[in-house]
This record gives structure tokens, C-alpha cells and sequence, in this order.
């Protein structure tokens, strides 16, 4: 047998081999049955594997014939991570359960938590030393009767964000702001960046892809500029416009949290406490200073009632007096989506029409956006008292907004001159029509986000749902109520397969 095949103090040695399969698990590898026999190595087992001076630990499952006896599979998961060379010789060992287990298990038991505790699972998670199991467990207590505790819930977030990159811009002021979501529409983002950032505020804005909804602010964005780089990339960017639009995940920002919310995805439940543990662990490590936080109130949307809006918004006013962060909470009613455009292009070309004052601009969207600039301006001291939606709203009619926001999108490589014009929308197309009269009292958010995803939103930039008839609008039979956007007639075809079973509209008859 080959000499790096030798066990040595239950230690032994495999050649990588790359597996040209993408299995969403990076601590995944596979070996040969012969050599599970020989080292005693079971289906699941946990293996600390060494390489150059780094580890990691990953689960085993077991092959006959995808890899060679002498040979450890790789998945382009983990090469991707870890940057291993085929033909690698790497050491392999058998692990103890994590210590972090332990806390766990205090913690389903319904016992406090310390920080170091705390830290230890997260640093764990990051590691990959916890499985999505362990994970969910996790998760599980924050359900329980007591949950987590203020002090726990400023632990998690701490250590979440110590866990990863930490950003320090030397300003005075580093402007943030954050929507819950759950609202279909909504894109203020790119809107009150602009507005912001043209006042000579700093804002670097870190947002999401969508997980569960039609499209989250790096979707949008992506339609008309790239929004993934490297953090030198991004301080280059904000240096020229006091700004950058970019997707969060291209750093390691809070990356113990990039899994715990694929847990929660699959799960299909978010406790609050786990999400505002999200939101202001990447808020402290991108170095925020002052903050807004949009909370929108709608049935079908994350938070549904005030009385839970009272409650997250508490919780975030702590964590932010403990991070020294100046935050502001908006709570708000909202009675249905915001804006015309449901998907990338469609909230895009949205945006850049509240930015170029077209007459058939959403105005909804421009109320909101505004709203949250002048809220952010007179949090920041930029503006006085009840003067900021004033000042806002002027970024918005005198051009500079929208200037800012193309030049915003020139730095990151975008499209020059971008306009509302320019953005395209799919080929296929359906309108779907009123077969009664009345107003529109309601449109189901939780349907709408579902259609549009049928149709290929988020992946497909250019699907979705263009409103036709909003919330209050009047309509007479045979009126187009809704447009249908997609790249493929499949696509089209599960939507309106859906749209038989369901009611998306209600229209009240008068």
C-alpha cells in the first residue's frame, strides 16, 4: 500500500480528487468503502481534514466506485471554499463532537447562555464543525417558551459579527438603512442611497438575495450593474461616490449567519430574535453608525400586527444602544404592495422612474423612499427637524438623485446613462383581465411573491408581475388587471396553472 495510505495514531492520508457535483453541503467528502474498512470509518462520521497548515471538518459518505481506494472525493462546494488542489495529499483523523454541542443542549433545556458559549457556536458554525441538524436544533430554542434572553440575543449578534469580517471606515458617519421585508415591491433602497449619498453622507449599502421573495435589493441591482467584489473593490467605490449598492454575501460579513438562515429557509420559520440578530450583526460589522429601519405592517408580510412590531422594534433599539449605533424604527401599515414592479427588472425600472420623475412613476414607492431619506437626513443631523422628506424630496426634483444614482452605477461597472428605458423585461408575456367590476381591495402578497417565482423570479432577471391595477383602483370588466413577464412559455404555464386555483385580487363590487 501506498505510503500516504499508512495510519499512523488514527491519523491517515488521501489524494483529493475533484467531484464535479454541487451538493449545498461544503463539509461533505466522499471515500472509498475499502479504505472506510481499513481506518474504520462509518457513513456520517465526522473527519478533521488537514491541508497547508489549515483544517476543517467535514462528514463522510461512502462509494464503491466514485472515487478510487487511496483517493478522498471532493464536491465543488468545498474546492470552491477551500481552494484545494487536485492530487493534494491530505491528512485525516477521526473528531470528538464539538463542545459546542454541549451548550446546545443547555440551551433546549431552557438554561442561559454565556458569551463565551455563545461564541463557541457560532465560531463552530462557521467552521462547519455544526451540520444543518445540530443547527436547526439551535434554532429550536429560540421557539421555546423563554427563548433568548436580551443579553443572549446581544452575545449572538456580537459574536456573529466578530465571527467575520469587520469593517472600519474612519467616518463620523456611516448611514444605514434596512427593511424587514416580506412587502412584494419596495425597492426605497436604491432610491434613498442616491438621495443620501448626493448630501455628501456616507452610505455603503450591503443588502440580500432573495431567499423567499420575489427579489431582494442585490437582485435589483444586479439587472443593470454587477454587485459582487472584493472589499477593496467596494472602499474604491464608495471613495468616488460616498455610496456603493452591493450584495452582502460577497464579503464575509456575519458568515455564521449565511447559514443559519439556509437553516431557517428550509425550516420554513424565523424566529424574530434570530432575525434581528441577522440585521444588526451585519450592520456592527459593516461599521454602521446611524440607522433606519423600515417595518412595514401587512398581512402576508414578516411582522403582521403592531403589537409584534412594538416587540422587534424594542429589541432593536437595545442591540443598537449596546453597538452605539443611532437607529430609528419607522413601523408603518402597509395595505399591499408598493409599487407597480414585482421582480428584478420590473422594481428596477420602478426605481429609475421615481429618480427621473416620470408622470408615471409609483408613487407609493416615492412617498416610502422619501419618507426614509428625510428620516435618515434628520437622524444624522443633515437636516432639522421635519425639514428631511423637504430635502428629500428636492434630491428627487432637481435631477441630483438621479445623477448620483448613475454614477453609482457607472463605479460598479454598470450600464452608462442608465434610464427607466433601457431596462428589458421578458418576451413572454400574458394579461391577465378583470372578469368583474369594482375596487381593488386586496392583492395576497404571499400568492403574488409565488407567482412571480413561477414565472422565474428571482434567476430569471426579467420575469415577473407589472401591476396594472393596484390597491383602491377602480376596474371594469375586460380591464387588464396584471402583466405576466417571463423568458419561456413553460414558465408562463405554471404561473397561470397557479392562478386557476387562487385568488390574487379582490375586488370589492360596488
Amino acid at each position: 500500500m501506498e505510503e500516504h495510505m499508512e495510519e499512523k495514531n488514527g491519523v491517515f492520508f488521501l489524494k483529493a480528487k475533484y467531484l464535479d457535483i454541487k451538493t449545498g453541503h461544503p463539509w461533505v467528502v466522499v471515500i472509498n468503502d475499502q479504505d472506510a474498512k481499513t481506518y474504520g470509518i462509518r457513513a456520517g462520521d465526522e473527519l478533521l481534514l488537514k491541508w497547508n497548515h489549515k483544517q476543517t471538518e467535514v462528514g463522510v459518505d461512502l462509494t464503491k466506485e466514485l472515487v478510487s481506494q487511496g483517493e478522498i472525493g471532493l464536491f465543488k462546494d468545498i474546492i470552491l471554499r477551500y481552494k484545494i488542489k487536485e492530487g493534494d495529499i491530505l491528512e485525516l483523523s477521526l473528531t470528538q463532537p464539538p463542545p459546542s454541542l454541549e451548550n446546545i443542549r443547555k440551551k433546549l433545556l431552557g438554561k442561559k447562555l454565556t458569551y463565551e458559549e455563545i461564541k463557541g457556536i457560532m465560531v463552530d458554525i462557521v467552521n462547519y464543525r455544526l451540520d444543518d441538524i445540530q443547527i436547526a436544533f439551535f434554532l429550536a430554542s429560540s421557539f421555546q417558551k423563554d427563548g433568548l434572553s436580551k443579553e443572549e440575543i446581544y452575545y449572538m449578534t456580537k459574536t456573529m459579527a466578530e465571527t467575520g469580517e469587520m469593517i472600519f471606515w474612519n467616518k463620523e458617519i456611516v448611514a444605514d438603512k434596512h427593511s424587514i421585508g416580506g412587502l412584494p415591491g419596495n425597492r426605497t433602497t436604491p432610491i434613498v442611497v442616491s438621495i443620501i449619498s448626493n448630501l455628501n453622507i456616507f452610505i455603503p449599502k450591503t443588502s440580500s438575495r432573495a431567499v423567499t421573495s420575489e427579489a431582494g435589493t442585490a437582485d435589483v441591482i444586479e439587472t443593470v450593474a454587477p454587485v459582487e467584489f472584493s472589499l477593496e473593490k467596494i472602499k474604491k467605490v464608495v471613495a468616488e461616490t460616498n455610496a456603493c449598492l452591493v450584495w452582502g454575501g460577497s464579503l464575509k460579513l456575519a458568515p455564521a449567519d449565511d447559514r443559519i438562515l439556509r437553516v431557517s429557509y428550509e425550516l420554513g420559520v424565523e424566529p424574530y430574535s434570530k432575525m434581528i440578530v441577522s440585521i444588526m450583526a451585519k450592520k456592527v460589522a459593516m461599521g454602521a453608525t446611524h440607522l433606519v429601519i423600515d417595518m412595514p405592517i401587512a398581512e402576508g408580510a414578516k411582522i403582521s400586527s403592531f403589537c409584534e412590531a412594538k416587540k422587534v422594534k424594542k429589541t432593536f433599539l437595545y442591540l443598537s444602544r449596546k453597538f452605539n449605533i443611532k437607529t430609528k424604527v419607522i413601523i408603518e401599515r402597509i395595505n399591499g404592495p408598493v409599487g407597480r414592479g414585482i421582480g428584478p427588472a420590473l422594481e428596477i425600472k420602478d426605481a429609475l422612474k421615481v429618480l427621473e420623475q416620470k408622470e408615471d412613476r409609483p408613487l407609493d414607492l416615492e412617498k416610502r423612499a422619501v419618507k426614509l431619506a428625510g428620516a435618515l437626513l434628520e437622524l444624522t443631523k443633515k437636516a432639522p427637524i421635519g425639514k428631511g422628506e423637504e430635502i428629500a424630496l428636492n434630491q428627487l426634483k432637481n435631477g441630483g438623485a438621479l445623477s448620483q444614482f448613475k454614477k453609482i452605477i457607472e463605479a460598479q461597472g454598470g450600464i452608462k446613462d442608465i434610464s427607466s428605458d433601457k431596462i428589458s423585461l421578458g418576451q413572454v408575456n400574458y394579461e391577465f383581465k378583470a372578469k368583474k367590476q369594482g375596487i381593488v381591495s386586496k392583492i395576497d402578497l404571499k400568492k403574488l411573491v409565488r407567482i412571480a417565482r413561477l414565472l422565474g423570479s428571482p434567476s430569471t432577471k426579467q420575469a415577473g408581475i407589472y401591476l396594472n391595477k393596484t390597491i383602491n383602483e377602480r376596474v371594469i370588466v375586460g380591464d387588464t388587471l396584471f402583466t405576466l413577464h417571463t423568458n419561456s412559455d413553460q414558465r408562463l404555464n405554471l404561473a397561470l396553472n397557479e392562478l386557476k386555483k387562487i385568488e390574487l385580487y379582490t375586488i370589492y363590487e360596488k
